[in-house]
């Protein structure tokens, strides 16, 4: 355990100030934010069964896209407190939650935020708030070289579209094909074998998930997204309603990593690969 050093007295000391203004103006402290910075502890709720955002190595490591998230998050939390970059607030992860449980954790106060590939659910919005999304896993539209010239959905009339047979995409697809004169839908078994359709010039184009989009472009495939996504699926950090300077905190780092190109970073390395 740690004494009370500099770090942690300062940790303190700007936990009772935030408490004084936050009561002064807010309504009422954040208890959790509050406890972050005296602990120098972010704790961070995952269910680590889904990669590429989140699993177990064969050496029992946690790693993917949420994990390394979660630590970018809580060290610019840390250099944020202690002006000097200090020791930064350290992640503790429990990651040994079912995905159906991440919500309960945070009621109980088990975990201050959950960070694993999850949903921003409006109809949760009573209990829970969500940062801005940090990736839309929903449905793109993927062309290869037969597709130069389609840019968007208007442009599949009289084409072929690979989709995963049950998915969001296919459903999309068929309500297209009454508008979309000359539209074929090609229903597959998978977002890859839609997507392999493509790149063997059997489809013009593939309906599918962002991830899969994204890993098959960065394994090497000739294709690229076009449009704006076809629906929304946001990932976002969620936090209790009442955690409302934890999730100021966070959201300032978000938009930080954005700007200065670490999401990019992540993203790339984590998500644009083939597993």
């Amino acid at each position: 355990m740690r004494g009370l050093g500099v770090r942690t007295l300062r940790r303190s000391l700007l936990a009772l100030l935030l408490i004084a203004l936050v009561g002064a103006g807010c309504g009422g402290a954040d208890r959790v934010w509050s406890r972050v910075w005296e602990t120098g502890v972010l704790r961070v709720g995952m269910d680590a069964s889904f990669p590429p955002f989140e699993a177990v190595d064969a050496e029992g490591n946690l790693v993917g896209f949420d994990v390394e998230l979660a630590r970018e998050i809580a060290a610019r939390l840390g250099a944020a407190a202690d002006g000097d970059g200090g020791d930064g607030v350290q992640v503790e992860f429990v990651a040994n939650l079912p995905y159906d449980g991440l919500y309960d954790a945070l009621t109980a106060g088990r975990v201050d935020a959950v960070i694993s590939a999850l949903y921003l659910d409006p109809a949760r919005t009573a209990d829970f708030a969500y940062s801005r999304p940090y990736f839309d896993a929903g449905q793109v539209l993927v062309v290869g070289a037969r597709g130069e010239d389609i840019t968007g959905v208007a442009d599949l009339a009289g084409r072929t579209l690979a989709v995963e047979f049950g998915s969001q995409g296919d459903v999309e697809a068929r309500t297209w094909t009454g508008r979309l004169g000359g539209l074929v839908v090609v229903p597959c078994e998978s977002a890859r074998e839609a997507l392999a359709s493509v790149g063997a010039a059997e489809a013009d184009a593939a309906l599918v998930d962002h991830l899969s989009a994204l890993q098959w472009i960065g394994a090497g495939a000739d294709a690229r997204i076009v449009g704006d996504p076809v629906t929304d699926e946001p990932y976002a950090v969620a936090v209790r309603r009442d955690s409302w300077q934890l999730l100021q905190a966070i959201e300032s780092a978000l938009e930080a990593m954005e700007a200065d190109g670490t999401m990019d970073r992540l993203r790339q390395h984590w998500l644009q690969a083939m597993p």
